[in-house]
């Protein structure tokens, strides 16, 4: 997953592309968002609820963290990859990090989008493009986790 996205349209728009009904959300949710930032609330389809377009925070939180965090980027290859080859054919690693080893084989979802932003390996964001398909919105593939605060029972939606 990008660190960085936007969604340009409005909440009709997706449920229309996806055919799912956008749940009640708070006026802390933003759309249109040109800069979905790690910690915002954004629009996820979840394999639990696939008729139904939800509002979870960007960056995951894993279950068993102490507070919130929002970790983003996981590399499907995790560690194994140091030299950042697009041809790497090993071990995936994301399924043995503790952050992502639950989520990886039971909590998908689509992260809607209408572009993500990207940069080139040397300059990264200091020179960003934009990606799109033709046809927005689109769905990136995602993961999602469920974290509980034990002391006020709050609970915290969050994907990546």
């Amino acid at each position: 997953m990008c660190g960085r996205y936007i969604l340009i349209d409005n909440i009709k728009s997706y449920e229309k592309r996806f055919n799912a009904v956008a749940q009640q959300y708070s006026a802390r949710v933003s759309l249109p968002n040109f800069n979905v930032v790690p910690g915002a609330l954004a629009p996820v389809i979840t394999n639990d609820k696939p008729n139904e377009i939800q509002f979870f925070h960007f960056g995951l939180t894993p279950f068993w963290a102490k507070k919130p965090m929002y970790l983003i980027n996981a590399r499907a290859e995790g560690d194994h990859n140091s030299d950042d080859d697009p041809n790497y054919r090993g071990a995936k690693g994301i399924i043995s990090k503790p952050s992502f080893r639950k989520p990886i084989r039971s909590q998908r979802c689509l992260v809607i989008a209408d572009y993500f932003i990207e940069g080139p390996k040397k300059e990264k964001l200091d020179k960003p493009y934009l990606v799109y398909l033709k046809r927005r919105p689109m769905a990136l593939a995602g993961i999602w986790d469920e974290w509980a605060n034990k002391e006020t029972g709050e609970i915290i939606h969050s994907f990546l």
